[in-house]
């Protein structure tokens, strides 16, 4: 019986409990923003421990929906990224690593192309053949989050040379 008492108790404090739910902050001017790009590593990312260059082979594309150093987008813009890849250490396919670089912005507005340099660090985890990857970014205008897809090389018999990323971030 006393156990029931309690069960009910208990069932009514939570019951009459005001519900609350968190909603994450977003900081003032803050601006959410998208992206895909890709990117050619070299030598490439193995079984072996590598460091070497990572650069956009191309314009990559970029979105934001906010206001973007104060103006409003007119339409989508484009990226560049150039960078490094196993900064602090060799990285590997099976162990994931880190590197830094400049992400190059450059996004329409009514009043002309707004430019941003955003110089940031990136790290990411370990990846099997075929599989994507997922990663972090800090940067000095936009952090963010962005996933890899390996496009050329399977870790195994040729190293990964190049990867189709996508990413979201917060641009202040």
């Amino acid at each position: 019986m006393r156990g029931r008492r309690n069960l009910l108790i208990l069932t009514l404090v939570l019951l009459s409990a005001p519900a609350t739910t968190t909603v994450p902050a977003r900081a003032a001017g803050a601006t959410q923003c998208t992206f895909e790009t890709d990117v050619v590593a070299a030598p490439g990312v193995s079984t072996s421990s590598s460091s070497g260059s990572v650069n956009s082979e191309k314009d990559g594309t970029f979105a934001c929906d906010g206001p973007v150093n104060g103006k409003q987008p007119a339409g989508p813009g484009t990226s560049n990224f150039a960078g490094r890849y196993g900064t602090k250490d060799g990285d590997t396919c099976q162990g994931g690593g880190e590197g830094d670089g400049v992400f190059t912005l450059a996004i329409p507005t009514s009043d002309g192309v707004e430019h941003i340099k955003n110089t940031e660090t990136f790290a990411y985890g370990a990846f099997k053949a075929g599989s994507a990857f997922s990663g972090t970014f800090q940067g000095d205008r936009m952090s963010g989050t962005f996933e890899a897809q390996p496009i050329d090389g399977d870790c195994a018999s040729k190293p990964v040379t190049k990867f189709r990323v996508k990413g979201k971030g917060t641009l202040s």
